[in-house]
């Protein structure tokens, strides 16, 4: 009868090692399944910082693109302008030239007359 209780004894012990232990390894599951699904979390939260990012460096380079070719279109206006003055100028003092010329040549012909 000692025997049958002590074989008892062992295997409740047994058993409830077996139960502390399976219940160890449910907790410690469930914690590491918390914490990869939080890890999930925020793999998810950086990859939709990553493509906020990615959107805003590509909109800022079509915006520096943009604004490069607008000044590229001041700067050409502006020496557009600044030719053309010249051209004027330069027409104008070309005419004058020519009138003066002309005035000499007529003054020339009608003196030698």
């Amino acid at each position: 009868m000692e025997i049958t209780s002590f074989i008892l004894g062992v295997c409740a012990v047994i058993v409830l090692m077996m139960v502390v232990g399976t219940f160890v390894n449910y907790m410690t599951t469930m914690s590491l399944k918390k914490d990869i699904i939080g890890l999930q979390r925020e793999i998810e939260n950086l990859y939709r910082d990553l493509e906020t990012k990615e959107s805003q460096l590509y909109n800022f380079g079509n915006e520096l693109n943009q604004n490069r070719v607008d000044e590229e279109e001041k700067l050409y206006r502006h020496i557009d302008s600044r030719v053309d003055k010249v051209v004027d100028n330069v027409s104008r003092e070309i005419a004058y030239i020519n009138q003066q010329y002309d005035k000499i040549i007529t003054d020339n012909t009608v003196s030698s007359n």
